[in-house]
Formats: C-alpha cells, sequence, structure tokens
C-alpha cells in the first residue's frame, strides 16, 4: 500500500513538470521563428495527454491564444482529398485508375494530349507531370478564374490542362494542382461538391473542418 501511495505521489508531482516542460519547450521554438501562436498536443493511442495553445492570435496585439484557436492546415488538404478517395474507391463510386476525361470529356479537346491518360491514383501521388503552382504565380490571371469554389476549381484545371507538362522527367512531380484535379474528379463521381464531402468526412470523424 505504501508503494503504490509513493507511486501516486510521484506521478502527481511528475505530470505537472512534464507539461511545464513542453509548454517551455514549444514556446522557445514560437519566439525563436517569430511565431504569433503555435498550438502542440502530447497524445498516446486513445488519449489527449496535453494540449495548448501559446502566443498572441496576431501579431503585435495581446489577443491571447485560446484553446479553441482553428489554424490553417495548408498542405494537410492533400491527405484530406487523398483519405476521401480511398473512401470513394473503397464503396465502387470511382476506381485508382479512372481517368480524368472519363470523367470531364468536354476538356479533352482544349487539354494537352499528355494529359489524356492521368488518372486519379496519378494525381493522389504525384505522379501526373503538370506544371508546377503555388499562390505566387501570375498565371492565370484572376479575370480568367470566375464563379463560386466549384467553378474556380473547374476553370483553373481548365487552364492548367493546356499548359505544357513539366519537361523534367521525375518519380514524383510536386505539383498542387494535381490535387485540385483529383477534387474535380471526386466531385463528378458523386455528385457532391468537394467542400460537402470534406464536411462529411468530418461529421465521420468528429472533426469540424473549415474553407477559406
Amino acid at each position: 500500500m505504501n508503494k503504490l501511495i509513493s507511486t501516486i505521489t510521484l506521478l502527481t508531482f511528475f505530470i505537472p513538470a512534464f507539461g511545464q516542460s513542453n509548454n517551455s519547450f514549444a514556446d522557445s521554438i514560437r519566439v525563436k521563428y517569430n511565431i504569433p501562436e503555435l498550438a502542440y498536443a502530447v497524445v498516446s493511442s486513445d488519449s489527449i495527454l496535453e494540449i495548448q495553445t501559446l502566443g498572441v492570435q496576431k501579431v503585435n496585439t495581446g489577443f491571447k491564444a485560446k484553446i479553441d484557436d482553428r489554424f490553417r492546415i495548408g498542405s494537410n488538404t492533400k491527405t484530406i482529398t487523398s483519405y476521401i478517395s480511398a473512401v470513394l474507391v473503397k464503396q465502387g463510386k470511382i476506381q485508382w485508375n479512372t481517368k480524368f476525361f472519363e470523367l470531364y470529356p468536354e476538356l479533352k479537346t482544349k487539354s494537352n494530349s499528355a494529359y489524356y491518360d492521368l488518372t486519379l491514383q496519378d494525381f493522389v501521388t504525384f505522379r501526373a507531370n503538370l506544371i508546377r503552382w503555388s499562390y505566387d504565380n501570375a498565371m492565370p490571371a484572376k479575370k480568367q478564374i470566375k464563379g463560386n469554389s466549384q467553378q474556380q476549381r473547374y476553370e483553373f484545371i481548365s487552364w492548367i490542362l493546356q499548359q505544357d507538362p513539366s519537361m523534367d522527367k521525375q518519380t514524383i512531380y510536386w505539383s498542387n494542382p494535381s490535387y485540385v484535379a483529383a477534387g474535380l474528379m471526386l466531385e463528378r463521381a458523386t455528385g457532391k461538391t468537394y467542400e460537402i464531402l470534406v464536411e462529411e468526412l468530418g461529421k465521420e470523424l468528429g472533426i469540424k473542418f473549415g474553407f477559406g
């Protein structure tokens, strides 16, 4: 009994010290790299052992970080899209070897023939030799991409598929447009917008996704 009490007492002292150590370490990283707000968690296979937010919500303000603050997750969108793809393949609503132009035949005639055989698997595994593109690219111009979010995705990929493919022979092509194309394929295969597909996944997994 005395041994059990000693163990519990030790844990009582250890856990707060463990949390303080993590807190200090995480905040030192935040300060070193001038990050306004940082969140971290320590988890096990079935539990959240510790979760903290540090810093401020906006640079040069006193708006203290809160535990329910939401962060832009950037390229994790690719993970989410891949997950939805796998679910839909399992459900038989689309196949890994489904070709893009099987679902979007109206875009084929004006697209570069180098892309005719690209599949869903090519897009989610970065095997599609599409050009690199990021938010700081000048083209396509904003005036070329109109409509709601779904229409903008469609117009964007329409433009991308008219461009020459990447000329460097690579095993993996790190091209963001690949995942826009994959998302469009999921939309056409299900008749649902990408946003609805993500919301449905969130309800299934207990995650509240946001768009912005």
